[in-house]
Formats: C-alpha cells, sequence, structure tokens
C-alpha cells in the first residue's frame, strides 16, 4: 500500500524520537529546519534551531527537545497537500521542564516527499510564546 504525502509526514510526526521510525519515512539526506536556517545567536538558546542533515540527526534535534519540553498537546488543525508537498497548521502546549512553565503555540511544518519518503521538513512556531520559557543549562 503506497501511503499519500499526508500520511508519509504523519507518520514521521508519530515518533520522532526514534531514529528507525524516522529512518523508515525520510531519505538519507534528509534536511530539516527549524525556526532558522543559521541563526548562531537562536541556536545558542535553542540547540534544536537552524538546519540539520540526516534522519539521525534529525531524530537527535526531537530527543533534545523532549528533554527541555514535556508535549501537553498537539493539534493539528488543517493540512494541505500539493503534489508532493505537505503543509500542517495548527497548535501545541509544551510545558518547560526546568521551570514548569506551560506555552502554548501556534506552528506550521511544512515538507517535501520525494519517492514516497521526506526529504525536507521546516517548523515555524510563535517564538514569542515560548520566549523565556526555556533557558541553556
Amino acid at each position: 500500500m503506497t501511503l499519500t504525502p499526508t500520511q508519509v509526514v504523519q507518520t514521521l510526526l508519530s515518533n520522532l524520537t526514534d531514529v528507525k521510525n524516522v529512518k523508515s519515512v525520510t531519505t538519507p539526506d534528509v534536511t530539516y529546519v527549524s525556526l532558522s536556517e543559521n541563526n548562531p545567536a537562536l541556536k545558542a538558546i535553542l540547540p534544536w534551531a537552524g538546519g540539520h542533515k540526516g534522519p539521525e540527526e534529525m531524530a537527535r534535534v526531537f530527543e533534545g527537545v523532549a528533554k527541555a519540553w514535556e508535549t501537553k498537546a498537539f493539534e493539528v488543525r488543517d493540512v494541505i497537500e500539493q503534489g508532493d508537498r505537505v503543509a500542517f497548521f495548527g497548535s501545541f502546549t509544551y510545558r518547560a521542564r526546568n521551570t514548569g512553565k506551560e506555552v502554548t503555540s501556534l506552528f506550521s511544518i511544512y515538507a517535501k516527499v520525494t519517492g514516497g519518503k521526506v526529504s525536507y521538513v521546516q517548523f515555524m512556531e510563535d517564538t514569542f510564546a515560548t520566549s523565556g520559557s526555556v533557558t541553556r543549562n
């Protein structure tokens, strides 16, 4: 059974910290971009920000996110699929593990699927909602 691009991305999102899952639905050179392609000041505060290559690095990024944040809710409100491109829009609520502060933020995810596998993912969120919630140790 062939998955639609939306289903492929949903499978990826179902377990981003499991490298086996990530590898099963991504290309070997998958690119993940969070918030900014290259912003050293942002990366100093949020180590998962910026560009990342490969399924192993992508899973490590989300392991780091999970260490800093507990996901309380993740709601996809709308999905747009056009050919091999998929966009997800929604909101999430995270609790900062170091402060206990909860934040709710809007997000968008843009993904490209190549040959049935995710080759590019860009994640954007309302960073104003989360600013000051996590400090680097």
